[in-house]
């Protein structure tokens, strides 16, 4: 693939101007065909009630955006995930997602972990997400290797947004079932 199109050598960056209305917008939509789907309100567990600490926030940010570049290149080399012509997301991305959910960690109860959670951060990656699938949307590649890499991305990525959409939101399994089968 193109730098353009695979920069893994990029800062990872939220994303602004149009790009961040679409992301926010992307986001937005998915949650909210969450709601519809589950049939009830999402609870307080994906309000930020305690904001990440700056340096921080961008230190974990950096790595979840660093580790997507880094599993998804993998898989490009390897094809280990692949079936078919499609990857299988969770073993694409098994430790972004373990990542992912150290940020948004549960008590003994189940309710979230407000003390050592970092939701802020799960929402800024979901956002930076939601821009790279808005990217990918409009790449074009040159040849057809270039056009069934950002084909086998867009999948795989908009697949991830809505696994990690599915944490935050604290989606039991029956949910996501349901969810998925709508």
């Amino acid at each position: 693939m193109t730098e353009e199109t695979h920069p893994t050598t990029a800062v990872a960056e939220l994303p602004t101007g149009e790009l961040a209305l679409a992301a926010k917008t992307l986001v937005h939509e998915r949650i909210r065909g969450i709601r519809k789907a589950v049939g009830r309100r999402l609870g307080p567990g994906d309000i930020v009630l305690r904001p990440s600490a700056p340096d921080v926030r961008k230190h974990l940010f950096e790595e979840a955006c660093e580790l997507y570049w880094n599993e998804l290149s993998w898989e490009e080399i390897t094809d280990e995930e692949l079936v078919g012509e499609d990857m299988l997301t969770e073993m694409v991305f098994p430790g972004l997602l373990t990542l992912v959910d150290a940020f948004l960690p549960r008590a003994a109860n189940g309710e979230p972990d407000r003390d050592r959670e970092h939701r802020d951060v799960a929402h800024d990656f979901l956002e930076w997400l939601a821009a790279r699938l808005v990217e990918l949307r409009t790449a074009t590649g040159g040849s057809d290797d270039e056009r069934e890499k950002i084909r086998r991305e867009k999948a795989v990525t908009d697949d991830l947004i809505d696994l990690i959409a599915f944490r935050v939101c604290s989606l039991s399994n029956d949910e996501i079932e349901t969810y998925q089968s709508r």
